[in-house]
């Protein structure tokens, strides 16, 4: 009860905190946004064209939009001296981990459930009937995205220069889910057969699986040294 009260708490202060400031989701908007702009103006596509080269488009715009807010993800704790008193707190750290995920999770979430309508309206997408998948391939790339950016955002925290590091670690790890994602997104915006892309959602769910199991682990390590 403890483990999943920490959760909560976590979770809630920093959804709290966002609401107050609004900072982290105005910054992965507007990042978003120019990247829509930019793209919709640059290529002029027919609708098949877009649906070839959305998803890699699409994807680009996710994975910077998240990587703005899971750069924040801990410097806030760096205000006060949270940080130490996050460290020294008798609370488990791998409980702590998985309300800053959850966290980051539905921040990042919220901005692509803004985002995509306008790739649909700029792009000229019929998505309507391959919705409930992409929902899906959205929320266990996003999963992934968040799991490793979190453990990558904790470890970095304290470096100065986190801003630079973080996506130089984030990236490379993170290969696996973007390739699956735009994979998976690009089966299902062709209105390919489930079972021509199935393999790639199943990898989505293995990677997450597999690295948060792996970065709970490793967070408590991260957070006492």
């Amino acid at each position: 009860m403890i483990f999943f009260n920490v959760i909560r708490v976590v979770a809630w202060k920093d959804l709290l905190c966002e609401m107050r400031s609004r900072e982290t989701i105005s910054s992965m908007f507007f990042f978003a946004l120019i990247v829509i702009l930019v793209f919709s103006f640059s290529f002029s596509m027919d609708q098949q064209a877009a649906r070839e080269l959305i998803a890699g488009i699409l994807w680009v715009a996710f994975a910077f939009t998240g990587i703005i807010g899971l750069g924040k993800s801990f410097s806030a704790e760096l205000q006060n001296d949270c940080l130490e008193y996050l460290q020294m707190s008798p609370a488990p750290k791998g409980a702590i981990y998985l309300g800053k995920v959850a966290a980051n999770l539905l921040f990042i979430v919220t901005a692509e459930v803004i985002l995509f309508p306008m790739f649909v309206i700029f792009f000229n997408l019929d998505v309507v009937e391959d919705l409930p998948v992409l929902l899906l391939i959205f929320f266990l790339a996003t999963l992934g995205l968040s799991t490793v950016g979190t453990l990558f955002s904790a470890m970095t925290v304290q470096i100065r220069a986190r801003e630079v590091m973080l996506p130089i670690l984030l990236l490379p790890l993170a290969v696996p889910v973007m390739i699956a994602a735009v994979e998976a997104t690009r089966g299902a915006l062709n209105g390919n057969p489930l079972a021509l892309y199935r393999h790639w959602i199943e990898l989505l769910v293995v990677f997450d699986v597999v690295f948060t199991v792996v970065s709970f682990w490793v967070v408590e390590l991260i957070l006492d040294s």
